[in-house]
Formats: structure tokens, sequence, C-alpha cells
């Protein structure tokens, strides 16, 4: 992984962290930078863990000037998608059957 990706996934965690405090369980990259396959046009794909989701819309809309400052700032695309701590350990689905094979935690 290279250290544009790693400062990117380090201001995501702090970024993360200030928002949802206690709530945050962990922040997962996943997809091609996770398996380093990884060109120009891949976008940054996170899991981020709440111990809860009771809005997802919200969830993203409260991320959102987060991710575009930091997005813009690098040049970058970041993808999120949130789940709950239950959700990302026992999810039997392909999705997150996948997520969690490849998964590295931030």
């Amino acid at each position: 992984m290279d250290n544009r990706i790693k400062r990117v996934l380090a201001e995501l965690k702090v970024r993360l962290t200030q928002q949802y405090g206690a709530r945050l369980q962990g922040v997962y990259l996943f997809g091609s930078y996770a398996r380093n396959e990884a060109d120009e046009e891949s976008d940054v794909d996170i899991l981020v863990v709440l111990d809860r989701v009771e809005s997802y819309s919200e969830a993203i809309n409260r991320s959102s000037e987060a991710i575009s400052e930091i997005s813009l700032k690098y040049g970058l695309t970041i993808s999120r998608v949130f789940s709950t701590d239950k959700q990302w350990r026992e999810d039997p689905t392909l999705f997150f059957l996948n997520v969690r094979e490849e998964a590295i935690p931030v």
C-alpha cells in the first residue's frame, strides 16, 4: 500500500473518530487497494463499523463532509459502507464474506 493511501486512511480514521467517538468500532480497507490490485481509476473502499446504524442515510450524510474533503485533497474517490459489529462479524452474505476475507484494519 502506498504512502498516499496510508495518509488518506489515517486522516479518515481521525475524522470518523471525531464524529462517532466510542460508537466507532472499526474502520477497514477492502476492495482493490486491500488486494494490491488498484489502478488510477480505483476508488478507496472502506467499511465503517459502528455500535449501531439506526439510519443508513444519516450515517452517509454525517460522514459526507469528511469524505468529500479527503477525497478532494488526495484526488481519490472514497466509497464507504456502514455496518454494525454483529453484521460485520456474522452476516453470511457474499459481500460481507468477501470483505472479511480481504479487509485490512485501519
